[in-house]
């Protein structure tokens, strides 16, 4: 779907500790040949509950749009998203973070975007939808936040990726800002759900640690999926959601200034994203992932954020995001460095 007048007015991103990988190897939380596959030099590990985390970066977020001039205020769109715990069972994190961020009384329900690893672009997505739609909303905030601590096992627990923690946020409204979304594309391969179940019982309360590869060898010893079919679907949904969203802002690959992907190792960077789409961009963030590791459904938001307080962003320049989580699901965006 293309935009003419969705805006990202304000960002903000937030990490913990950049411990090195080696580290891990000479404990021996991690394989050396894992690492070289990887290519992780340093992973983020925070001492912070991930609400905490996005209350920060929501923070950095709204202090920036209202230098801008955007006003975020409690009748603002709340989205939060995740993909692992929050520190607290049985509890909306997503109203705590509303009441640090926006006061204690709301004109509307925050409400909690469940798509993990493409919690930003899904956030955005529904962000977007909802300015388009409802003139009497002023703008709405998106915070994501996500920490991987024991006993999840942030080096195994899906092959190619290492997660890191941390949280990021963006104000998005209408009128003019510093990030215009151009267009933005979904879709969903229930397929492969499976991939992240397994032949796992529905229980009454949390297991104590998720093993996603166990669940993954499950998943494909059922033989109605392959290994292949995985790759090639999962290719496939990359491809369309891509072709869609840069069709809907009328431009050719080569018109990528930047590429955004998960932060994900180099191998499976090179062959869920680079070797699919054939694209070629002038510049990408791949290496900065390699020093923080995959941020649950934080990614793509602390990217852009990354790109901004970085001053990165010629202007004029596109950019080309691409999110995908567990369900599976498949997004593709493209902002432009406008100023309005």
């Amino acid at each position: 779907m293309r935009f003419d007048d969705i805006w990202i007015t304000g960002t903000g991103g937030t990490l913990g500790d950049r411990v090195p990988v080696t580290e891990a190897v000479a404990a021996g939380d991690y394989e050396a040949e894992a690492a070289d596959s990887t290519g992780m030099v340093t992973v983020s590990q925070a001492r912070l509950a991930p609400p905490e985390m996005a209350v920060i970066a929501g923070r950095q977020a709204i202090k920036e749009a209202r230098e801008y001039g955007t006003e975020v205020s409690s009748d603002s769109l709340h989205l939060h998203s995740h993909g692992h715990f929050q520190g607290i069972d049985m509890w909306p994190a997503a109203c705590w973070i509303a009441k640090e961020l926006l006061g204690p009384r709301l004109d509307g329900i925050p409400l909690t975007v469940s798509a993990w690893s493409n919690g930003s672009l899904a956030s955005m997505d529904v962000a977007a939808a909802m300015l388009a739609s409802r003139p009497e909303l002023p703008s709405a905030l998106i915070t994501l936040g996500d920490r991987f601590a024991p006993p999840t096992d942030r080096w195994h627990t899906s092959p190619g990726i290492v997660f890191g923690d941390g949280a990021a946020a963006a104000v998005v409204t209408r009128g003019g800002g510093r990030l215009r979304l151009v267009s933005l594309a979904s879709e969903t391969d229930t397929v492969l759900e499976g991939l992240s179940r397994g032949d796992e019982p529905f229980r009454t309360a949390p297991a104590a640690q998720a093993d996603i590869r166990h669940r993954t060898r499950q998943f494909l010893a059922q033989g109605d999926v392959s290994i292949r079919d995985v790759q090639t679907r999962s290719a496939d949904r990359t491809r369309s959601v891509v072709t869609r969203a840069l069709a809907d802002a009328e431009m050719s690959p080569e018109r990528v200034d930047w590429f955004v992907t998960p932060f994900v190792g180099r191998t499976l960077y090179r062959e869920s994203f680079v070797r699919p789409l054939g694209i070629t961009p002038r510049h990408d963030l791949h290496e900065l992932g390699l020093t923080i590791g995959h941020l649950g459904a934080a990614d793509q938001i602390y990217a852009l954020d990354h790109l901004l307080k970085e001053d990165l962003l010629d202007p004029g320049a596109r950019v080309l995001v691409v999110g995908t989580g567990m369900g599976f699901t498949f997004s593709a965006a493209v902002f432009a460095a406008d100023r309005a």
